[in-house]
């Protein structure tokens, strides 16, 4: 064999040793699913609902899975550097959200170009798991009663504005507050907070006299006496608060503010992943501990997955557009 003909040879040695190489690596070869911790990210802070939900569903995950499952809170920019970071991480499981309706929409309407994710593109719903009312909340030194006399205050002209909290643009907090000052051609002070959390400190303490958050998270001060109830942001009437009027009794119906709380992944996670952790969630959802922190209150644990869960982002995103740019055109 002259030199030529064993160059050739050799060089079609190597091409077949690294064939098997270039091959696809079968499923029964691939890593099994969890290898090592699990990441849930909140975009919030600590202490308010989402986290409480996200660690309620953590502490039923762990053993399921058989892997630690760690709460990672990066809050900032309406909820969107938590869930910026989610939709650009590694789609293999190991990295979820748990995140509200402001995170996940409001945050898009609100903030425009400025986000980098796509709701509907860029995530895979597991499963939305808990709906709530928000109260519209004044703060006891108010002298305020009810919704007519809150009125009455705010379009007092001799009076200082009202300041209503909320938890950043797009947020339930500051756009229920907006229908309604909309609605009633009130002309009140908007003071935004990085979660639910710290906007209701500043609620109780007087440094913002109006603010909405969901009656688990702020009934214990009404109970106290330290806030006053004056609207229920939803459909339906309280039981907690009888004679609280709702937004819909006022002809508020759209778009629908009820708040959910959800579980996604970044949506290139392989289908048997996903399938498997709408499974474990959804016995999460159903059982007693869940329940115990997600059912009364005002809330509500519901299992919301797939198709039904994406047709719901999709309206909910169309409808916030559509409020926004009736807000912009009516300014």
């Amino acid at each position: 064999m002259n030199d030529a003909s064993r160059r050739d040879a050799l060089r079609l040695l190597g091409a077949a040793a690294l064939a098997p190489a270039l091959l696809p690596r079968p499923a029964a070869a691939q890593e099994a699913w969890p290898s090592r911790p699990l990441r849930i990210v909140v975009p919030w802070p600590s202490g308010g609902p989402t986290d409480t939900y996200a660690r309620a569903i953590a502490r039923d995950l762990s053993p399921k899975l058989g892997q630690p499952v760690v709460i990672d809170n990066r809050a900032g920019a309406t909820g969107t550097v938590g869930v910026t970071h989610v939709a650009r991480s590694l789609a293999d499981g190991h990295t979820l959200l748990v995140a509200n309706t402001t995170a996940v929409i409001g945050s898009v309407v609100s903030l425009g170009e400025a986000v980098q994710f796509d709701p509907l593109r860029d995530f895979t719903p597991i499963g939305l798991v808990v709906e709530s009312a928000s109260i519209l909340w004044a703060n006891a030194s108010l002298p305020v009663a009810d919704l007519p006399s809150l009125l009455a205050r705010a379009r007092d002209s001799a009076q200082p504005r009202l300041a209503f909290g909320t938890t950043g643009s797009g947020s339930v907090s500051e756009q229920s507050v907006e229908q309604l000052a909309r609605h009633f051609k009130l002309d009140l002070l908007k003071v935004p907070y990085r979660g639910t959390a710290p906007q209701l400190i500043d609620l109780v303490a007087g440094h913002v006299q109006i603010g909405a958050v969901d009656y688990a998270t702020a009934g214990a001060h009404h109970r106290e006496g330290r806030l006053k109830p004056l609207l229920v942001v939803g459909r339906t009437r309280l039981a907690e608060l009888p004679d609280t009027p709702t937004t819909a009794e006022l002809g508020l119906t759209e778009p629908d503010f009820t708040v959910w709380n959800g579980m996604f992944a970044p949506t290139a996670t392989p289908s048997a992943i996903v399938e498997r952790l709408r499974a474990t969630l959804q016995e999460i959802v159903e059982g007693d501990n869940f329940r115990a922190v997600a059912n009364g209150a005002g809330n509500r644990s519901i299992f919301e997955t797939g198709d039904a869960a994406s047709q719901r982002l999709a309206r909910e995103l169309a409808a916030r557009k559509a409020f926004i740019r009736e807000a912009e055109a009516a300014s």
